[in-house]
């Protein structure tokens, strides 16, 4: 355990810091809290209910934000789930706080190795953006197309598998709905929308379990019998051939006899029974016909509930993309993480400025904004000044004074950027715009070296009023 102030490795055992004295008992605390989180998050990936390892994790990350193993065990459920810019966030947030000893760098080494994966990765995130800008269209069959192509290249994506089922849902094919929720099950075996899907259809896995647990016991039954089947003929009587006279009228008299009883009472009583048959199947026919159409009644009754479930589900659907964050904001996202797993600061730096925070409300991303934009907007604040700086001594004014703006978006305490901002528009005749970032560098930044430099113009610009 590492003291929250210092920093320095200390034992769990102390409830204060042996090199700067700092009470560790509430950090504790929190600590062990965040661990056991971590333990249950761990207990249901093991299990395959990444929803719920997912939830653990991030109650972990909320009392302990340092906690690395929950952080890289977040970043490889969210790999699991097809989720790969997410998972390189976190890995990226858990390098950026323990450089030494951490298999979050092992996991990015993995794919900035393989450039490969990281574009087809880049490439399935559009085309899951693109399909569902389709469905918020109502272009539900394009839509379709492009997730049966998600699906294939990337099976274990998981929001595209859900949204598939939806549309096959949405299409009435749903055996082909229930056959794509199975495998986003296979993937994710507790997940909310999954289930409540499945539920939608009329699904329950755990009962859908116990039919085929029982079909297979019937199966294994029926192969034991089938297995060695036995037939029994009756014993052959064989007599001598001797026809016995007395027998013989005996016969003929029990045989008048009997046809005299069938006569009397035995046909009379058949009719009857024939007649008590009839009128039964007759009763049987008629409730048969009422039982078919109750079933009918129910059966349109069922259906309408199904297309109002439908129409419900659709509802949501929309909700759910009208919330849901700028598809092209999300894609230029993924391609600044892209970037700067690959080394590229420059490009990342660019596509981070040209992004609108605004429209992202997860936490992780704006982690993940806040470590790439630290560790790539000075250089490029660095690199855009001097680009600036080569202007100004041209005497490319105003376009010296677009790079330095930049400059200065990139990093506010820039003052290089300030005070040749300053002197582009002393140059210009704007004095009033010159003197708001000399004194800008004057009232804030008195240690810098540009103070005096920054002290002198604004000395010129009041000898000149």
């Amino acid at each position: 355990m590492n003291c929250p102030n210092c920093g320095k490795h200390i034992s769990f055992r102390q409830t204060r810091c042996e090199y700067c004295q700092y009470d560790l008992k509430t950090y504790k605390k929190l600590w062990s809290i965040s661990n056991q989180y971590y333990n249950l998050g761990l207990q249901k990936a093991k299990l395959r209910d990444l929803s719920g390892a997912i939830i653990a994790l991030k109650n972990s990350l909320q009392v302990n934000k340092r906690n690395i193993q929950a952080r890289n065990l977040l970043g490889l459920v969210y790999y699991e789930q097809g989720e790969i810019v997410l998972a390189l966030g976190h890995w990226v947030i858990s390098n950026n706080y323990q450089e030494k000893d951490n298999l979050a760098e092992y996991y990015m080494n993995l794919l900035q190795n393989n450039p490969a994966k990281l574009h087809a990765a880049n490439q399935v995130v559009k085309k899951y953006n693109y399909a569902l800008a389709q469905v918020k269209s109502g272009n539900y069959d394009v839509a379709l197309l492009q997730l049966k192509k998600v699906v294939a290249s990337q099976p274990n994506y998981l929001v595209a598998q859900q949204l598939l089922a939806l549309l096959y849902m949405r299409d009435g094919d749903n055996e082909k709905a229930a056959k794509q929720l199975k495998k986003a099950q296979r993937i994710d075996i507790n997940n909310t929308r999954t289930v409540m899907y499945l539920g939608e259809l009329g699904l329950n896995s755990s009962s859908s379990k116990r039919v085929n647990e029982v079909q297979r016991q019937v199966k294994k039954k029926q192969i034991q019998k089938s297995d060695n089947p036995k037939f029994f003929l009756p014993d052959a009587d064989f007599r001598d051939g001797k026809i016995n006279r007395g027998y013989f009228m005996y016969l003929l008299i029990g045989v008048a006899i009997g046809m005299l009883v069938g006569f009397f009472l035995i046909l009379p009583a058949r009719g009857r029974a024939l007649a008590n048959k009839y009128n039964r199947e007759v009763v049987e026919m008629a409730e048969q016909q009422t039982d078919m159409t109750y079933q009918m009644q129910t059966l349109e009754e069922e259906k309408e509930e199904l297309k109002n479930e439908m129409k419900q589900l659709e509802k949501k659907v929309k909700k759910m993309k009208e919330e849901a964050v700028d598809e092209k904001a999300y894609d230029t996202f993924a391609k600044a993480v892209v970037a700067y797993m690959a080394k590229k600061n420059d490009e990342a730096a660019e596509l981070l400025m040209s992004l609108d925070m605004s429209k992202f409300n997860s936490t992780t991303t704006k982690e993940l904004y806040d470590t790439i934009s630290k560790a790539t907007f000075p250089n490029m604040s660095r690199v855009t000044y001097n680009e600036g700086r080569r202007l100004f001594d041209t005497r490319k004014y105003d376009e010296a004074t677009e790079k330095l703006l930049l400059a200065l978006k990139y990093d506010e305490t820039n003052t290089d950027a300030m005070y040749y901002l300053g002197r582009c528009y002393q140059m210009t005749g704007d004095n009033k715009k010159a003197k708001k970032y000399y004194t800008l560098i004057t009232e804030n930044y008195s240690t810098s070296y540009r103070m005096a430099e920054a002290t002198r113009r604004l000395d010129e610009l009041e000898t000149q009023e």
